[in-house]
């Protein structure tokens, strides 16, 4: 959790209790923010739209056959 403080004095309660939501743990938002930052770190982690264009890129390559089988009867 952070060490920084936000003044009641200088700050609107409305602005207290969004600071609060965002450093405190428990919150939904605050573990999402986790998440997503953790996830950036890690270099192996890719978004949907990352996975989205690697299987387009791959697709030509796996359609794509390198051999063909012979067909002696319909060779004339």
């Amino acid at each position: 959790m952070s060490n920084k403080k936000v003044s009641g004095k200088t700050h609107t309660k409305e602005q207290l209790d969004n600071w609060a939501n965002q450093n405190n743990p428990n919150n939904k938002a605050y573990r999402s923010n986790a998440n997503n930052h953790a996830n950036q770190l890690n270099r192996k982690h890719h978004n949907h739209q990352q996975r989205h264009n690697c299987s387009r890129r791959h697709k030509e390559a796996v359609l794509m056959s390198l051999w063909a089988p012979d067909y002696p009867e319909y060779d004339d």
